[in-house]
C-alpha cells in the first residue's frame, strides 16, 4: 500500500527524490571521508580520536541550532529555505573538496553537513508529512524510510564503484556531486512550495 501511495502522488514522489539525493550525496561523502582520512592519518588511535571530536562537534552544534535557530528559521523564512539549506551546503562542500581535497576541508564539510542534516533537514523533511492524511503519512513514509532510503544508498554505492572503475578519483567524484546537490536544492524548493499550497488548502477546509 505504501508503494502504491508513493508512486501515485507527485508530492510523495518528490519526497522520494529528495531522500534519494540525500542518500546518494551521503554515500559519496562517506567514501571520500574514508579515503582522505586513510591517506592522511595512519594511526588507528588518531583516527578514533578525530571521529570522536567530529561527533562531539556535531552533537553540540545540532543541539544549539535545534534549540535556538530551527523554530525561528521555519517561522521567518519558511520550509522552502529550510529544505534547501543542506543541499546548498552540500553543493559548496563538494565544490570545496573538488578544489581542495585535503583533511581540514573534509572535516569542515563532514561536520557542517551532519549538523545541517540533524538540526535542519531531517526535522524539515518530517514536517512535509503534516499536510497528509494518516494512511499516506504512515504507510508511504514507512516505504520511504526503508526501501527508498536504503535502496538509494545501495544504488549510489554501485554508482560510485562504477565511477571509480572508470578512473574517477576524489576530485572527479566531488565535482560530479555538485550538480546532484543543485538538483537536490531544486527538489527541496519545489517541495517547500508544494507543502505551502497544501497547507493553505487544508486550513481553508
Amino acid at each position: 500500500a505504501g508503494v502504491r501511495l508513493a508512486m501515485s502522488s507527485p508530492y510523495l514522489l518528490s519526497i522520494c527524490a529528495y531522500v534519494i539525493l540525500y542518500s546518494t550525496t551521503s554515500t559519496f561523502l562517506y567514501i571520500q571521508q574514508a579515503e582522505i582520512i586513510d591517506k592522511s592519518i595512519h594511526s588507528s588511535a588518531e583516527r578514533t580520536a578525530l571521529f570522536a571530536q567530529m561527533d562531539l562537534a556535531v552533537n553540540v552544534l545540532t543541539l544549539v541550532i535545534q534549540v535556538l535557530v530551527l523554530q525561528p528559521l521555519l517561522a521567518r523564512l519558511g520550509l522552502l529555505v529550510a529544505l534547501t539549506v543542506l543541499p546548498l551546503l552540500t553543493l559548496v562542500g563538494f565544490l570545496g573538496l573538488g578544489l581542495h581535497p585535503v583533511l581540514p576541508m573534509l572535516i569542515a564539510v563532514a561536520v557542517l553537513r551532519r549538523v545541517g542534516e540533524f538540526a535542519i533537514a531531517k526535522p524539515s523533511r518530517e514536517t512535509l508529512f503534516n499536510v497528509l492524511g494518516p494512511v499516506e503519512k504512515y504507510q508511504a513514509k514507512n516505504f520511504m524510510d526503508t526501501v527508498v532510503y536504503r535502496g538509494g544508498d545501495t544504488a549510489s554505492s554501485w554508482l560510485l564503484s562504477g565511477l571509480k572503475s572508470l578512473g574517477f578519483g576524489i576530485v572527479g567524484v566531488s565535482l560530479l556531486a555538485v550538480p546532484l546537490a543543485a538538483l537536490w536544492a531544486v527538489v527541496g524548493a519545489s517541495l517547500g512550495r508544494a507543502h505551502g499550497r497544501m497547507a493553505e488548502q487544508k486550513s481553508g477546509k
